[in-house]
């Protein structure tokens, strides 16, 4: 499976070798078994859909979470659909990434725990957490 848009391509082989390549600036290759999910998100303000591919590497001395997101212009948003149903269809590549600690949920750190750098937390403070709380509570993406 190829995608080749000006400046970006991205393959998936028959053995499930995934390669993202932006021809001028970077390359990033792993299995699309590493891969715990993509979901295409829905037009911003600038008229842009963007991709966002979770690879994670969870055995080995260093686990790790790599994000990739790609602009999908509005011209090539089809194509892009149709790639994602091609990865979910013949790799199992499901919509949703499971983390189990966003399942848990947001949770506050108590002032006196040994996380906090500094206590107690100003009030412009708290007003930020309350609003970035509240966001992400009703992010769709």
């Amino acid at each position: 499976m190829k995608l080749d848009w000006p400046d970006f391509e991205l393959t998936c082989d028959g053995n499930g070798s995934l390669t993202f390549l932006w021809r001028r600036h970077s390359r990033i290759e792993s299995h699309v078994g590493l891969c715990s999910g993509v979901r295409l998100l829905p037009q911003g303000s600038d008229g842009l859909s963007q991709w966002v591919f979770h690879l994670r590497f969870p055995k080995g001395p260093t686990p790790g979470l790599l994000v990739v997101r790609v602009d999908v212009p509005p011209d090539r948003l089809e194509e892009a659909q149709q790639y994602t149903d091609l990865l979910r269809r013949r790799f199992g590549v499901p919509e949703h990434a499971t983390n189990h600690a966003e399942e848990a949920g947001f949770q506050r750190v108590p002032l006196d725990g040994p996380e906090w750098i500094a206590a107690p937390a100003s009030a412009a403070s708290e007003e930020l957490f309350d609003a970035v709380t509240a966001r992400a509570e009703s992010d769709a993406g």
